[in-house]
């Protein structure tokens, strides 16, 4: 049966070397999406954190503007009503809580934030100019209504009105503090803090949002980095799969298919497979060869298919010329007279035939299987190891089971069998070792297999 599979001829791609190479791609597409991954997390601090920033200035800022008109509510409800609750408030703002002088400093942090930091400045000079002022008129609300000084704080106590104000009355004087507080003149400064604060707020808010978009253009930018570098990851994994695919899985499942069939293999897939490909079938040509000489020879036998004794000595011969291992292989079929003398010659012949046909199918096609007596058969096991000494009992196992089963019409039957490795070719003391191990077998049991 010929081989129908397309063969590209050359020495083909080395698998390890292909996998090595997509090895290195992957490690390094992989650095490389972890310090961009480790980018991208960098990068959304950075934006959060400028972003935090702006905001805390913003309120600041609103502070800034909360305070000052804090200060003016306190100074009119002292002046109006004398309660120095009042006046009380309006001094720890001054002196404790200090929300416009924490503003300005926060602002002026900025290296970004020159003109608002001017705007809050000046608004802060402003507020000054307006402070003494409401001073003024806390003082001269104070006198009119004749406050003790050791109820009043201490600014307002050690203020000093004009020699022309202390002379005034009481209403002269509570109405020129009303008249400090509420005249254009005042009203004008508070519009002109307003303003500045109004204007820094916004010139604030234009700043974070340009930070935010600039912070935003940047963010996108790496993630559109991360997202090429998980197609080029979605790109190895499909490359992987396909060369994977042609150059490994498909290959070996032809070779089993044919190694089963014992047929030459394509030199297909990867060049470990078709190196393997090229020795294996330089084997089984010269195996093939030999076959067919030794049958022209006629040195098959009949019954069996297996070759004859006359052939064992050129294959010990062929054996002793190779360096390769080799396992030897002693089988004797149990109680072979009995079943003779109770079934008859032709179903003898039938149980000799189920065993030749069960170790020919279950060992390589390369191997030498030869009957050298009527129910003995000594197979010559090429590149076998001790290693695969596991492997070798179970396939014995499992032909002692199949001759166990009388479906096909065949009686039950069983071997023992002896087993020697050899690391250079064939040796006498390899094959006298398998000998000597089915003779074990053959004392203690049968049906079995032991391995010298």
């Amino acid at each position: 049966m010929e081989n129908k599979d397309i063969v590209i001829k050359g020495k083909g791609i080395k698998v390890n070397i292909l996998s090595g190479i997509f090895i290195a791609i992957g490690v390094i597409t992989m650095i490389a999406s972890i310090l961009v991954i480790k980018k991208i997390y960098a990068k959304y601090d950075e934006m959060m954190s400028s972003y935090q920033f702006v905001e805390i200035q913003r309120e600041a800022a609103e502070s800034f503007q909360e305070a000052s008109d804090y200060l003016t509510d306190q100074s009119r409800q002292f002046a109006v009503s004398g309660d120095i609750k009042h006046a009380e408030n309006y001094f720890e703002e001054i002196n404790v809580t200090k929300r416009r002088e924490a503003a300005t400093a926060m602002v002026e942090e900025s290296h970004t934030l020159d003109l608002e930091s001017n705007l809050l400045s000046n608004a802060m000079e402003l507020s000054n100019t307006l402070a003494k002022q409401e001073i003024h008129a806390m003082k001269l609300s104070a006198q009119a209504m004749g406050i003790e000084e050791s109820k009043l704080p201490e600014e307002i106590v050690s203020y000093k009105l004009t020699e022309e104000e202390t002379k005034l009355d009481s209403d002269a004087q509570q109405n020129l503090a009303i008249q400090l507080l509420y005249n254009s003149e005042y009203e004008d400064y508070k519009d002109r803090i307003n303003w500045d604060i109004d204007n820094a707020i916004i010139l604030i808010k234009d700043e974070s949002g340009t930070q935010y978009r600039e912070n935003e253009a940047d963010l996108i930018f790496v993630l559109n980095i991360a997202t090429l570098l998980i197609f080029v990851m979605f790109i190895l994994l499909m490359l992987i799969f396909i060369f994977n695919v042609l150059l490994v899985v498909r290959p070996a499942e032809k070779f089993v298919e044919l190694l089963d069939k014992k047929e030459k293999l394509p030199e297909i897939g990867g060049y470990e497979f078709r190196k393997f490909a090229r020795k294996y079938n330089d084997i089984y040509r010269s195996n093939k060869k030999n076959r067919e000489l030794l049958r022209e020879q006629g040195e098959v036998d009949e019954l069996t298919g297996t070759l004859k004794v006359g052939t064992l000595e050129l294959v010990r011969h062929n054996l002793t010329q190779t360096n390769e291992p080799l396992g030897i292989m002693m089988i004797d079929i149990d109680n072979f007279r009995s079943i003779k003398e109770a079934n008859g010659y032709d179903m003898a012949d039938k149980v000799v035939e189920k065993v030749a046909n069960l170790f020919t199918t279950s060992f390589k096609s390369s191997d030498y299987i030869i009957r050298t007596s009527q129910d003995e058969f000594e197979i010559f096991l090429l590149r076998m190891q001790q290693k695969d000494s596991d492997m070798l009992l179970g396939r014995i196992d499992e032909i002692n089971e199949k001759l166990k089963n009388t479906s096909d019409g065949v009686v039950e039957a069983s071997v023992s069998v002896g087993v020697s490795f050899s690391e250079n070719g064939y040796t006498i003391e390899a094959e006298r070792k398998a000998d000597m191990a089915l003779n074990f077998v053959k004392e203690n049991g049968r049906g079995n297999c032991k391995i010298s």
